[in-house]
C-alpha cells in the first residue's frame, strides 16, 4: 500500500513539471470554469474522453461473525481486507446534445491475513457499462443531462469458510468458487454549475434496477454524489485544481452486501496545465458493508486518475 501510495505520488509530482497551456474547448467549462473531472462524479458534459482510474485500499481491522447458535452471533476471528480497482472509461460525442458512453473496470477485495482470507475469501468484480448521454438544458452558468444505462458484471467469489460450512452442513452443494452474472439497466441525471471563474459544482444520482448477487431475485440500487472544485489556474499562475466530493451508493462493485450501502468522501489534486489532459491523485475515505461483519468497515484509498478530451 505504502509503496503504490508513493509511486502514485512521484508520477504526479513530476508531471507537474510540465509547462503550462491554456486549456482547450474541450475540457467541460461554464461561466468561464474548467470543472476537475472526478471519478465518483460523472459530468453532464457532451464532449469525447478517454479516461483510466488505478487505486488500491486498505480496511481498519474488524471482527468476523463465523457461526450463529440460537440466534446468538459467535465473533470470531479479526483481520482487515487490500481493495484495488482498475477503470476504463471512454465517450464519444455524437451531436451536440448527445454522446455514447462505455466503462470497463475490475474490483478486487482480499484479506490481508489468513484469517480475513478465510472468512471473507478472495473477490472480483469484472464491469462494462454502456449507455447513453443526453443534454437536456445548457445555460450559461448550469447544464443537465440525463443518462440511460446498462450495465453487466461478473463476480466471482472464493470463500474458504462458506465452503466449510457447507460440508458440515452437508449441503448437496458445496463448492469453493462462486460465480455470479448480473444484468440490469438503470436511469441517471446530471448536473454542472459553474459559480465563477475559480469555483464549479457538479452533481449526479442514477437509479438501476435488475439482477442481483443473489441469484433469482432483482433488487433497485442506487449511486448518488456531489462535488465542489477550485481551479486556481483561473486566477494565479498555479496549474492545479482541488475538489471535494461526498458519494453514496449499494452498486454490486462496491457493495456486495444486500440491502445495504457504502459512503465515500475525499479530497482531489490535478494538474490542469495540459490543453487536453488532467491528471489528478484523489485520496479517499470510505465505510463499506462486507458480509458477516455488523458494522461497516472503514477503507482509506489513493487513486491516480486521468482524462484526455478530443474532438
Amino acid at each position: 500500500m505504502k509503496t503504490l501510495a508513493i509511486f502514485i505520488i512521484t508520477i504526479f509530482i513530476t508531471s507537474l513539471g510540465i509547462a503550462q497551456t491554456e486549456q482547450s474547448n474541450n475540457v467541460p467549462h461554464l461561466n468561464d470554469h474548467y470543472f476537475i473531472p472526478n471519478m465518483n462524479v460523472p459530468s453532464p458534459f457532451i464532449n469525447s474522453h478517454f479516461g483510466m482510474n488505478l487505486g488500491i485500499a486498505s480496511s481498519s481491522e474488524f471482527e468476523n461473525v463465523i457461526l450463529v447458535i440460537d440466534g446468538e452471533k459467535i465473533i470470531g476471528l479479526k483481520g482487515s481486507l487490500i481493495f484495488a480497482d482498475l477503470n476504463f472509461d471512454y465517450q464519444q460525442k455524437i451531436k451536440d446534445w448527445i454522446a455514447f458512453y462505455a466503462n470497463v473496470g475490475l474490483t478486487a477485495r482480499i484479506g490481508t491475513e489468513l484469517q480475513s482470507m478465510l472468512t471473507q475469501g478472495v473477490n472480483t468484480v469484472t464491469s462494462f457499462r454502456m449507455g447513453w448521454l443526453v443534454k437536456l438544458v445548457q445555460k450559461e452558468k448550469y447544464m443537465l443531462s440525463g443518462s440511460i444505462q446498462i450495465n453487466n458484471y461478473s463476480a466471482n467469489f472464493i470463500n474458504i469458510g462458506e465452503f466449510i460450512e457447507d460440508l458440515v452442513r452437508d449441503s448437496t452443494v458445496t463448492s469453493i468458487s462462486k460465480n455470479v452474472p448480473i444484468l440490469n439497466g438503470g436511469l441517471g441525471l446530471r448536473f454542472a454549475y459553474g459559480i465563477n471563474e475559480l469555483f464549479g459544482f457538479q452533481a449526479h444520482g442514477t437509479a438501476v434496477y435488475g439482477e442481483s448477487f443473489e441469484r433469482g431475485v432483482s433488487d433497485l440500487i442506487y449511486q448518488f454524489g456531489g462535488s465542489f472544485d477550485m481551479n486556481l489556474a483561473s486566477k494565479t499562475k498555479v496549474p492545479l485544481g482541488l475538489s471535494a466530493f461526498f458519494t453514496a451508493s449499494s452498486l454490486p462493485d462496491i457493495v456486495q452486501v444486500k440491502g445495504k450501502s457504502a459512503t465515500n468522501t475525499g479530497i482531489k489534486i490535478s494538474y490542469t496545465g495540459g490543453p487536453h489532459i488532467n491528471l489528478g491523485l484523489e485520496l479517499s475515505r470510505s465505510k463499506i458493508p462486507i458480509p458477516n461483519v455488523e458494522e461497516k468497515i472503514n477503507t482509506t484509498g489513493v487513486f491516480i486518475t486521468s482524462k484526455y478530451y478530443f474532438n
